[in-house]
């Protein structure tokens, strides 16, 4: 292939010359499918009535998404017709109006545009009149298909998404899998339209590559369609790059590594069409359950282009593994180019794909999924054995883990809040039953159990308010007049535990139509396990019947616990959490005068949770044990305490600070002081030993001997960083959604002699971003110098760093910093105002020509607002989207003049400056 021999680095030249069609043949076609349309609609007005009236006419096919090649290429003119009143009128009187517009054409080639000529070649797609424009001298044609189709968009514009009746109707219509795709060729095009130009030279790219091999002897008609590859090349740009300048080497290695793993691949995404309607949501879920590869057609989701059924990926999969010791894959010292690396893209080293969220083949799709804009490659029949696999399905009575195809990542920022409405609070049907059920448990053990209870208290995330839909979890603590001390529960609780489920078991009989109550195997031996299930609704909860010694008694909610209680229990020789049940009733009340968006925000944080243990059960070796949910539930509590307050909040930034804190884990120390505090000494002795011992420390509000933070953070760490750059945490304007300003201990709960430790940790910027910012300044500062005012009089004499970065006073996450440009035309601080549009406006385009020229380690942005007097840019880091600079470019007078190394005696400076400064202030003028 030619392309194989081209290098890398020459890859945009090969585009630019070979692969992009010629300017003369492209203008020459669209003005003769322009000149048709017109022709076709004059011709319907003079027929009369009686005739078919063209309401609108849409170019599409690679030529109207403007991914066409040069020599050969494809376009598709859609003729919207008036008499189409529904997508099944097409299939009547198609025929006779493909018919009547052959006559139409060939009348209209009666005179014949300029350098083209017209060709009927044989007609093989039933619903659409084939025709071919060829350039004269024969190197450049176009296949066009002229469709006549229904209105079913009407005149919708740009960006504006079809109303979800369009498609229930399409799918009540009984068409074949993109039978009726021409209506919805607008909305295709202007998904690809969009896109920026280098990414459409890497579709070009592509389906070279795709040329190419078909050329080598395959036979085209079992390959996929050349269109799927222009959405899998889209699919790699949105999840590893997103910029609008990039490698095409790499962009090109990503899309042949997707084809390489076409077996696991599950492509779609949600522009147009959505879960809203129940009938789509529910044709959705059978579309993602086709074999691999799938990738629906963001315009008409019954077009599966993937097909997975029916064409030959793995022949473009053979092609694609042999090709990466060829020159474009290789840089200039012949290092291997490296593909993109993000959520849903292949990664090094492994034979599946690399995301946040995987599907097992067996597990079921939710019922309910919202606005994603992508659902990424899930796992096939063999497990992957990189390190994400996905979960295994259930094996219980429980339902497949919900949620497993809603990928939260690709869910935009503004629609989180509906998510969680509509998908993740429970049902308020099936919550209704449990309480009953719950009831009726208590009062046959205050009946029938000869261990009498003083009261009873019910906890656990159904006691919190915190329970997910389809599953959470219920404690049941009986406090019983036989236990009169901490010690008193153990040498009794088997005994205990016995008889109440004896009595369980004999007295439960459908007390609650559509509830049945099982017993699993008992793993806890400080409690009674058994589910509540709910056939019918498909949900369950799992239920923990626990006795328990009454040590705080009876508390109105905001009472503290008298400091005994806790002196006792410290003093009881108790193991961690060994008695957390005692204190369930204050667990239930820290966490219920919560507001009820805050407890939202705690569900998604546990969705996501949920996710990333069940992409991880069954793996091996197993993976060490998470930290329990009830930790995120705490963190999310100290994350909106630190950072908001405020009973309305944006979510996306609250799910960020929570995530942003999980990957700071190895400096969490979290903990409250609202039941316990240092005021007794044994519980100050206790504290302090807590704060010394290894990071994260989340210690329970309820019970200061639990620290909920144990358990293995690295795996979510690793999950809450891939979910960072995702659509979930990005703003309308494409920028990334900023967290609340939350340091993962706090400065007042440090001890003393850990005050060092803090300010480094917690205070300093990171080292390694310093350097980089440093390294991006010295470059921007030369370019600025070399290259402002380079045809004007005007000269950059010199540009200086200031502000708290360049003081060393900077905190981490976000600072400030300006960089001053000194120029020869200010002679005094009075002229600092005068022209600073013009020198706004050049610094600006330098500005952006360095950002475009010049290769950083930071990502580098220049501000979008456009100001003719303030001008802006910040530096973020790559990996820590919590540190950036934001600087200020202040054009100055260089009033100062040369500093001698030591920085004693000014050269080029007049004592008289001073004097000029004071002289400006007096008369209102801003010094530099």
């Amino acid at each position: 292939m030619d392309l194989y021999s081209t290098p890398a680095a020459a890859l945009d030249r090969f585009v630019a010359r070979s692969l992009q069609p010629r300017t003369e043949f492209v203008e020459k076609a669209r003005r003769a499918l322009g000149a048709l349309a017109a022709a076709l609609r004059e011709r319907a007005g003079r027929l009369g009535a009686a005739a078919p009236r063209v309401l609108k006419t849409v170019k599409g096919g690679s030529s109207g998404r403007g991914t066409a090649l040069k020599g050969g290429c494809d376009s598709e003119l859609v003729i919207f017709l008036d008499c189409f009143k529904s997508y099944v009128d097409q299939r009547a009187r198609r025929a006779e109006i493909l018919s009547e517009m052959r006559a139409s054409l060939e009348s209209w080639w009666q005179n014949p545009v300029p350098g083209l000529r017209l060709t009927f070649p044989e007609q093989s797609v039933p619903g659409a009149l084939q025709f071919r424009l060829t350039s004269v001298d024969l190197e450049d044609w176009m296949d066009v298909s002229l469709v006549p189709a229904f209105n079913v968009l009407g005149q919708a514009g740009s960006g504006v998404k079809p109303k979800p009746q369009v498609y229930s109707t399409l799918l009540n219509s009984g068409c074949q899998g993109g039978e009726h795709a021409a209506c919805f060729t607008e909305l295709r095009r202007n998904f690809v339209n969009i896109r920026p130009a280098k990414l459409k030279n890497l579709i070009l790219l592509v389906k070279h590559w795709y040329h190419q091999v078909c050329l080598q002897g395959l036979w085209k008609e079992t390959l996929p369609p050349v269109y799927a590859l222009e959405l899998l090349t889209i699919f790699a740009w949105e999840q590893g790059c997103k910029k609008d300048a990039f490698s095409l080497a790499e962009g090109l290695r990503t899309v042949l590594g997707l084809i390489q793993q076409h077996q696991h691949l599950c492509v779609f995404w949600t522009v147009n069409y959505g879960f809203e309607d129940p009938a789509v949501g529910q044709f959705l879920q059978r579309q993602l359950k086709r074999p691999r590869p799938v990738i629906l057609d963001p315009a008409d989701p019954t077009w599966d282009l993937g097909n997975g059924a029916a064409w030959h990926w793995d022949l473009l999969a053979q092609e694609a593994a042999s090709c990466y010791d060829h020159p474009c894959f290789l840089r200039g010292m012949g290092d291997p180019v490296q593909s993109w690396k993000g959520p849903g893209l292949p990664r090094a080293g492994c034979s599946g794909l690399g995301h946040p969220i995987q599907l097992d083949p067996n597990q079921k799709t939710p019922e309910n999924s919202k606005s994603l804009n992508a659902v990424y490659p899930r796992a096939g029949s063999k497990p992957p054995s990189c390190p994400a696999p996905g979960p295994t399905g259930a094996a219980s009575i429980v339902p497949s883990v919900p949620g497993m195809a809603l990928d939260l990542s690709q869910i935009p920022t503004k629609e989180l809040d509906r998510f969680i409405q509509d998908h993740l609070k429970p049902s308020p049907q099936f919550q209704e039953q449990v309480k009953k059920a719950i009831d009726i448990i208590l009062r046959c053990l205050r009946e029938n159990c000869v261990h009498k209870a003083s009261r009873v208290s019910k906890g656990g995330s159904f006691g919190r308010g915190t329970d997910l839909r389809d599953g959470c979890d219920v404690e049941l603590i009986i406090f019983l007049n036989c236990f009169t001390d901490y010690k008193d529960q153990g040498p009794r609780r088997a005994e205990i535990l016995d008889e109440m489920r004896a009595q369980l078991e004999s007295w439960w009989q459908d007390q609650v139509p559509s509830l049945s109550l099982q017993f699993p195997e008992q793993n806890v031996p400080e409690a009674l396990q058994f589910q509540l299930v709910s056939t019918a609704l498909k949900s369950w909860t799992d239920v923990s019947l626990l006795p328990a010694f009454d040590a705080v008694g009876q508390l109105s909610s905001g009472t503290k616990p008298n400091p005994q209680v806790y002196s006792r229990l410290l003093t009881s020789g108790c193991q961690e959490g060994e008695h957390k049940a005692c204190f369930a009733e204050l667990r239930r009340n820290f966490m219920n005068i919560r507001p009820v968006k805050l407890k939202n925000l705690i569900l998604l944080v546990k969705h996501w949770y949920r996710q990333v243990a069940a992409q991880n059960k069954g793996k091996r070796p197993a993976p060490a044990s998470l930290p329990p949910a009830y930790a995120l539930e705490l963190l999310t509590i100290f994350a909106w305490e630190q950072g908001c307050r405020q009973d309305c909040f944006n979510m996306a930034q609250g799910f960020r600070t929570v995530l942003g804190l999980v990957q700071q884990h190895q400096q969490l120390c979290v903990y409250w002081t609202v039941n316990y505090s240092t005021e007794d000494p044994a519980m100050r002795m206790h504290l302090l030993g807590q704060l010394r011992k290894p990071r994260p420390l989340v210690l329970d509000p309820a019970d200061p001997t639990w620290n909920v933070g144990h358990g293995s953070w690295e795996l979510l760490a690793q999950e809450a960083a891939a979910l960072g750059m995702q659509a979930c945490f990005l703003s309308r304007d494409g920028t990334s959604v900023q967290p609340w300003d939350v340091m993962p201990a706090l400065l007042y709960q440090t001890p003393a002699g850990d005050l060092d430790k803090f300010i480094s940790e917690f205070l300093q910027p990171n080292r390694q971003f310093l350097a980089q910012v440093n390294k991006a300044v010295d470059t921007i500062c030369s370019f600025l110098k070399e290259n402002c005012f380079r045809n004007s009089p005007i000269k950059v004499i010199k540009v200086v760093k200031g502000g708290s970065s360049a003081k060393g006073t900077a905190l981490r996450g976000r600072s400030d910093a300006d960089l001053v440009v000194f120029l020869s035309c200010f002679s005094q601080f009075t002229e600092q105002g005068n022209k600073r549009a013009e020198i706004i406006s050049e610094i600006r385009a330098q500005l952006e020509a360095c950002q475009q020229e010049r290769q950083f380690e930071v990502k580098f942005e220049v501000s979008k607002w456009e100001n003719p007097r303030v001008l802006s840019f910040s530096l973020t880091s790559q990996t820590m989207l919590d540190q950036s600079v934001d600087f200020d470019v202040l054009p100055a007078f260089d009033a100062l003049g040369t500093l001698w190394a030591n920085g004693g005696l000014k050269l080029g400076s007049s004592p008289s400056n001073s004097t000029n400064m004071l002289d400006d202030l007096e008369q209102g003028t801003s010094p530099s």
